[in-house]
């Protein structure tokens, strides 16, 4: 799991936001403006959230025993890996 193509949002659209905005943002506000401006590619979670869905599917994968899966499993060992490497 790589960015390969980063997002790029304008300061114009960042200065808009500023001035439709209070004197704070909520972070729910920032993360549905986030969301707006890159077509629904990028969303904002908690790293706490984060951190609950890696311990899942950690134990998970320590759980699944299926041979099948094998190549899955594999697969979302490294994704984990570079997830926490965000976090």
């Amino acid at each position: 799991m790589a960015i390969e193509n980063d997002e790029f949002i304008t300061k114009e659209d960042i200065s808009k936001l500023l001035r439709i905005m209070d004197n704070k943002i909520s972070m729910h506000d920032l993360s549905t403006w986030l969301k707006s401006k890159t077509d629904d590619e990028w969303v904002v979670v908690s790293r706490g959230f984060c951190s609950i869905v890696v311990e899942f599917f950690e134990w998970h994968l320590k759980e699944e025993s299926d041979q099948k899966l094998l190549p899955i499993k594999e697969m979302l060992e490294r994704n984990i890996v570079a997830i926490k490497k965000y976090l």
